[in-house]
């Protein structure tokens, strides 16, 4: 039997090592709620546009295919007898706070409600899509020669010289097989990617580059710090998560 919506999107979380408590920081999305798109009891959500809306940010989080979710949704809803437009028994209150002793209209609070929220998801979504599209940019700059008479990539090509120059902090990072990264340079958003076997990714951070990935692929990467292989030791972030941490003090002394 094929696994359900709340199935495959736990299966998907599991598999990039985050937990539950991450994804509610990261969306604002109580952990009740996200424990019920996981066992696909709707009943449990505020209903209506909402349970649209947080199964769309969960599958965003983890990499699954948003559009999918939503189907699967409103599918198993139908299945389960109930309509993905009504509101369940236990509705979503927003607690809208003023100075004054009245009262705003329901109507009212669930339209502001929904505006917010619409704002947030659009802001976040471009930011995200502005920073890949830096970090891509950047990605493809090629490194500054050393001097005239050198070819950009001299450097790194010649493993066990000196580095570059004292003021240059190139990494570069390789697969040996096929593995998931997701990569933060100094306080900017982290970026995920799959990087195929013998593929290779330049970054030119400021002081500090953050690589995480599985534990058990750990030794999948190969590390070169301005021109000379780098053995890193990766620090547990969670159960199945491991964090690699390249900053421009003390690299030197990781260097072969």
């Amino acid at each position: 039997m094929a696994a359900s919506l709340g199935e495959q999107l736990r299966l998907a979380r599991e598999a990039r090592g985050i937990s539950l408590r991450e994804i509610s920081e990261q969306t604002r999305i109580s952990i009740r709620y996200l424990e019920a798109i996981e066992t696909d009891d709707y009943k449990r959500l505020p209903g209506g546009i909402f349970n649209r809306s947080f199964v769309k940010a969960y599958a965003r989080y983890v990499g699954f295919d948003e559009k999918e979710a939503v189907e699967g949704y409103m599918r198993t809803a139908r299945e389960q007898g109930e309509s993905p437009d009504d509101v369940s028994t236990t509705p979503y209150r927003s607690h809208v706070y003023t100075n004054g002793g009245g009262t705003r209209s329901p109507l009212v609070t669930l339209l502001l409600t929904i505006l917010i929220l619409g704002i947030l998801v659009l802001g976040v979504y471009a930011g995200r899509h502005w920073w890949q599209r830096r970090q891509s940019e950047r990605a493809q700059t090629p490194a500054t020669p050393v001097a005239p008479a050198q070819a950009p990539n001299q450097n790194v090509a010649q493993r066990g010289q000196a580095p570059m120059n004292a003021a240059t902090f190139n990494i570069q990072i390789k697969a040996k097989s096929k593995v998931w990264v997701r990569i933060k340079a100094d306080d900017g958003d982290s970026t995920e990617k799959i990087l195929d076997a013998e593929e290779t990714r330049d970054f030119t951070p400021a002081q500090r580059l953050s690589i995480q990935l599985s534990k058990a692929n750990v030794d999948s990467l190969e590390i070169i710090i301005n021109g000379r292989m780098a053995k890193i030791p990766a620090e547990t972030r969670s159960n199945n998560l491991a964090e690699i941490v390249i900053t421009r003090n003390d690299y030197e002394r990781y260097l072969q």
